[in-house]
């Protein structure tokens, strides 16, 4: 009997547990359609319950309404580590702050010309552009300097890095052109990206250079370069080139522009020559205003075909822009009265620049050959510049403060490049000493270190001194130079060369503000 009871309550439990489960069901259902705070917002169900999707799936291609609070039930489960492009619970969204927008950085303008006035045209080339372009991108680029519309990148082969978009100036160069051997590399860099050269697989380290030659392409950018650049940007004022390698302090530069009305034909830079035509050296940077763009290039339909003879029968493109400026009666800034229309601009780097009495007061506007390193360092001075109050950025002001400092009363295993004077032991015998100094202490210059230190010390005008072997040279002019690193192989193959500045001696160099 106990046996029989035992069977039957066997089987009602499992049927009560089914009651049970199904009330539990009914209630909770009607809990959901009659409480407010668990509806609210919610879309209307579909009818065909069929037809819904998994949240997972419909994510990416629905979002859903601002308002709508999902049900514990419908929210997926994010992974441990969620992707960028998946979305959070709403939930979790609601309960962190949206980040704030930055607001868009507008330049800084210190004078009358404004950095929106004026359009940068910056030029490299496929071989060197990884190496050479990044580092402006944040520094001469930065958007305190000028706005990113005002910059334009040009090269012999397009890329994109980032939002900057770089320009195959040489894409549109005629059949004719093309077809001379200066422009094999431009042919085969298409093979060379093509074939994954640059890539680190194909056992070039870092990044490669390219197809060799790509120098030989530098010459035939100029001309359509600015031809471009007037008609992409005809609200421009003033065009202001610059190469990959050098670097424009640009707020200088604007306090200087504000002194010339841009509708003249005003054309300059770093003074240089060739086959009798005066031109602005393209790596020290150089200026053109608008007026000089109208008055030439905005007179011709295809200023490139025009002068592609003359392109291709000379060497460098600064001397082929020169020469066609000149040929539209626009003559390089010295014409119109006053040669220091070329200081500033530099050829060479700050390293291997001159810092002479005559320059040292004048403003400083650019440094050519420069590394990225280089590239930043400028950039930060400039930016601890305060334009507002100090004015324009001078020699003397740059000197003191990236020059002097390297400066020591003697180093040797360092080249400084004096060369106002060179004393040797061959020729000594007729080497007349400046005023004020003896024959004695000038005359015996050649034998030592020490000797060549005081004869630039007895000479009133000397500021730096370099001695080797029997060589003394001596300078009136300041240059940093260049040293010979610990483990150059230099060091074993030759003889100490020291070097020695005498900095104290600028302070008689006063300007006049």
């Amino acid at each position: 009997m106990a046996r029989v009871l035992f069977h039957r309550e066997n089987r009602i439990v499992p049927l009560g547990i089914m009651i049970f489960v199904l009330f539990l069901f009914f209630y909770h259902l009607d809990l959901e359609h009659n409480d407010p705070a668990i509806t609210h917002g919610l879309p209307d169900l579909p009818q065909d319950l069929s037809s819904r999707q998994s949240p997972l799936r419909e994510e990416s291609k629905q979002q859903p309404l601002p308002s709508a609070q999902p049900s514990p039930s419908a929210v997926p489960v994010a992974p441990l580590t969620p992707s960028s492009d998946e979305q959070e619970p709403s939930t979790r969204a609601q309960e962190r702050p949206k980040p704030k927008q930055k607001p868009k950085q507008q330049p800084k303008q210190y004078g009358q010309l404004s950095p929106d006035d004026v359009v940068l045209l910056f030029k490299t080339g496929a071989s060197v552009l990884w190496r050479r372009l990044p580092i402006h991108l944040s520094t001469s680029f930065e958007p305190s300097r000028i706005p990113a519309d005002n910059v334009i990148i040009y090269s012999d082969y397009p890329e994109t890095i980032g939002s900057w978009q770089v320009i195959d100036v040489l894409e549109n160069s005629t059949e004719t052109v093309l077809k001379t051997d200066n422009y094999e590399p431009y042919r085969q860099q298409p093979d060379y990206e093509a074939r994954q050269v640059y890539a680190e697989m194909a056992n070039v380290e870092g990044d490669g250079n390219g197809p060799a030659g790509g120098w030989k392409l530098d010459k035939y950018k100029f001309l359509p370069l600015i031809q471009h650049a007037g008609r992409a940007k005809p609200d421009a004022k003033w065009y202001i080139y610059i190469e990959d390698d050098g670097y424009i302090f640009l707020p200088n530069l604007l306090l200087h522009l504000e002194k010339f009305s841009w509708q003249e034909p005003w054309y300059f830079g770093g003074l240089a020559w060739k086959h009798g035509d005066y031109f602005a050296h393209g790596g020290a940077g150089f200026v053109l205003s608008r007026g000089a763009w109208e008055q030439s290039f905005g007179l011709e339909e295809d200023m490139v075909t025009k002068y592609a003879d003359f392109t291709e029968a000379h060497g460098c493109g600064d001397h082929v822009l020169g020469h066609v400026m000149q040929d539209y009666g626009i003559n390089f800034g010295q014409i119109h009265g006053k040669s220091e229309y070329s200081w500033g601009f530099n050829p060479e780097p700050h390293w291997g620049g001159w810092f002479r009495r005559a320059s040292w007061c004048y403003p400083l506007y650019s440094w050519h050959h420069t590394h990225s390193k280089d590239v930043a360092r400028l950039y930060n001075f400039e930016q601890s510049w305060d334009f507002e109050k100090k004015g324009q950025m001078r020699y003397r002001d740059f000197f003191k403060a990236m020059i002097e400092p390297y400066m020591r009363r003697r180093v040797e295993w360092w080249d400084n490049q004096s060369s106002r004077y060179e004393l040797r032991s061959d020729n000594i015998a007729d080497a007349q000493p400046p005023e004020g100094v003896s024959k004695q202490v000038w005359h015996g210059a050649w034998k030592s270190v020490d000797a060549c230190e005081a004869a630039c010390v007895a000479w009133e005008g000397c500021v730096q001194w370099t001695f080797y072997e029997d060589q003394c040279r001596m300078d009136e002019n300041f240059m940093l130079g260049m040293g010979i690193p610990v483990g150059d192989l230099r060091r074993q193959t030759s003889l100490p060369r020291t070097s020695g500045w005498l900095p104290q001696r600028a302070e008689k160099w006063v300007c006049d503000a």
